[in-house]
C-alpha cells in the first residue's frame, strides 16, 4: 500500500510539474487586411461557418477551451492548430498566390464533402462544429464560386 501511494505521489509532482513546460500554442491576432473576411469572397453566411467549424484550427483567431492550459492536452492541442495552419490559414489568405488559394478552395470543397473536415477528433468536443448535409451543400457550392472569381 505505501508503494502506491508514493507512486500516486511521484505521480501528482510530475502532473505539476509538466505545468510549466510552455505548450507553444500560438497567440491570437486581430483580424487584418491579409484576412479572407477582406477578400470579398466570403458571405456573412459562410463566414460564421467557418468560424465556427474551421477557425480553431485554420486562423490566428483561435478559441482556446479551458483544456489548452493543462499539459499534455495542450501540447497536442498546440500540435494540432500549428499543423492546420500550415495546411491552411484563414487569417493569411492574401499572403497565397492565385493557384494556392484555387488548390485550397478546391481541397476545402472535397474535405468537407467527404466529411474529413472538421477532424472527428474536433468534433467529439465542438459539438456545434459538425457539418449537416446543407452545410456541407453550401460550403462546398461557395468554394467553387469563389474559385471562379478568383479566377476573373
Amino acid at each position: 500500500m505505501k508503494a502506491v501511494k508514493i507512486l500516486l505521489v511521484a505521480l501528482i509532482l510530475i502532473f505539476i510539474a509538466i505545468q510549466f513546460i510552455p505548450s507553444g500554442i500560438p497567440q491570437n491576432t486581430p483580424e487584418d487586411d491579409r484576412s479572407i473576411v477582406k477578400s470579398g469572397l466570403v458571405t456573412e453566411a459562410v463566414l460564421q461557418q467557418l468560424k465556427i467549424s474551421c477557425y480553431d484550427c485554420h486562423s490566428n483567431q483561435v478559441n482556446l477551451p479551458w483544456y489548452a492550459k493543462v499539459a499534455p492536452s495542450s501540447w497536442l492541442l498546440s500540435d494540432h492548430i500549428r499543423e492546420g495552419k500550415d495546411h491552411l490559414n484563414f487569417s493569411e489568405w492574401s499572403d497565397y498566390s492565385k493557384r494556392k488559394k484555387i488548390s485550397l478552395l478546391e481541397h476545402i470543397g472535397e474535405e468537407v464533402k467527404s466529411g474529413g473536415m472538421p477532424l472527428k477528433s474536433y468534433l467529439l468536443i465542438h459539438r456545434d462544429a459538425r457539418l449537416n448535409s446543407g452545410e456541407v451543400s453550401a460550403l462546398v457550392s461557395w468554394t467553387e464560386e469563389a474559385s471562379g472569381k478568383i479566377l476573373q
